[in-house]
């Protein structure tokens, strides 16, 4: 699949779809399973992070409510003192290089939980500051996972 500023091989059963971005190159690419696969080349695209502070101890939650009685409290995860934060987070990451660029590569710990793909941080310069690379799809099916994986390996971009 060519999308202009990249390209990507992926089996010839996915299609793309292309939507209505105003300052980057986004679309949505549906697998033979009716996955849907987000992609972002720009300066705004998501670096695909986990809210990691959401997850806080009760200890924690009320020293914020001490600080800050009004506080939304709703967004927060509470685990025990002896829990590790790290237990709660679905995907875990990789780096390596990918057609030059140093990637972070997601893969759920748990097939169909969590997010799989990757981010570049930096493309390149353009008029609107650093470009940047999304490809990501979420609770994706164990078969649309696997090709994900595969196809981020053949991405390349153009120069």
């Amino acid at each position: 699949m060519d999308f202009g500023s990249f390209k990507i091989q992926t089996p010839k059963t996915w299609n793309k779809l292309k939507t209505d971005a105003y300052d980057s190159n986004a679309g949505i690419i549906i697998t033979k399973n009716n996955d849907s696969v987000f992609y972002d080349y720009g300066p705004y695209s998501s670096s695909l992070e986990e809210p990691t502070d959401a997850i806080i101890s009760r200890k924690d939650l009320n020293e914020l409510l001490k600080v800050n009685p009004e506080a939304d409290t709703t967004a927060f995860m509470i685990i025990n003192a002896s829990a590790n934060p790290e237990d709660f987070i679905k995907s875990k990451i990789t780096y390596k290089k990918i057609d030059g660029y140093r990637a972070k590569i997601l893969e759920p710990k748990q097939v169909g939980k969590g997010m799989t793909g990757v981010y570049i941080d930096s493309i390149k310069t353009g008029s609107l500051g650093k470009i940047r690379f999304n490809l990501y799809g979420t609770n994706l099916k164990k078969k649309s996972q696997i090709e994900l994986l595969k196809a981020i390996q053949t991405l390349q971009f153009r120069k």
